[in-house]
């Protein structure tokens, strides 16, 4: 791929220890590969949980409207896993809802936005109240937080 004006590359690690993700921003638009997916974000395989956890962060930074293309069509898991642990929050009932409508018609449900993530994903909402209470982790760090939700999607 070739790098227009705008364009920067970053590690994301902790999905990988090499993982990277690729922003252009006069396009507005992000290649995330595994480290986030709508609604969700990749296993840990070579990295720590701060390391996932500053990626994550790097790339909730990014604009709003920023597009974001990940690498899996994981939407219609990972909302019945964001559900699971956030089942008051409207906006994820909603895109739940959204979601199972496309997939039931073979529709793609990614890209998505870095809004649209802020608003839905667990793993940029860790310190959301209800998700802390649903998983025990009430008075954790950040970090804690994040990890006590990845834990928990992998036993999911």
């Amino acid at each position: 791929m070739s790098r227009s004006q705008g364009s920067r590359g970053a590690t994301c690690a902790g999905h990988t220890k090499g993982h990277i993700a690729l922003h252009f921003g006069e396009q507005q638009v992000a290649f995330v590969g595994d480290a986030l997916f709508a609604m969700g974000c990749g296993r840990m395989f070579e990295g720590t949980y701060p390391q996932m956890f500053q990626s994550i962060e790097r790339l909730a930074a990014l604009p709003d409207d920023t597009t974001v293309y990940c690498a899996h069509e994981y939407t219609l898991a990972n909302a019945r896993f964001a559900v699971s642990v956030e089942p008051s929050n409207a906006k994820l009932q909603e895109r739940m809802r959204e979601v199972q409508n496309k997939r039931q018609r073979g529709e793609a449900t990614v890209p998505t936005s870095i809004k649209l993530e802020k608003e839905t994903n667990p793993f940029l909402r860790y310190s959301s109240p209800e998700i802390r209470q649903i998983l025990g982790v009430t008075s954790a760090t950040d970090v804690e937080a994040f990890a006590a939700i990845r834990k928990a999607k992998d036993s999911f």
